[in-house]
């Protein structure tokens, strides 16, 4: 069964979200009677990965955009920086 075409997720997106899924296997693994089980699907828990990646992404440039400086009320045209020349 193939699935539609989609473009690859970026390294970092894919990196992200194999860490999650990491931890959420590891948060969801059971022992009982010396026999391992995964509650949820194991494919379930791949794509709810990517899904909690990208959201992390998105917040994480939103975050940054408002952590880094704010350029407010300052205007410099050609002709100010023709002044530092001199």
């Amino acid at each position: 069964m193939a699935s539609p075409a989609q473009p690859p997720a970026p390294l970092a997106l894919q990196d992200l979200a194999s860490r999650i899924y990491v931890e959420l296997v590891g948060r969801a693994f059971l022992r009982t009677d010396n026999a391992a089980v995964i509650k949820p699907e194991p494919a379930e828990l791949a794509k709810l990965s990517f899904q909690l990646a990208e959201v992390f992404r998105k917040v994480e440039k939103v975050a940054n955009a408002a952590a880094g400086p704010q350029n407010v009320g300052y205007n410099v045209d050609l002709a100010d920086m023709a002044k530092w020349e001199k």
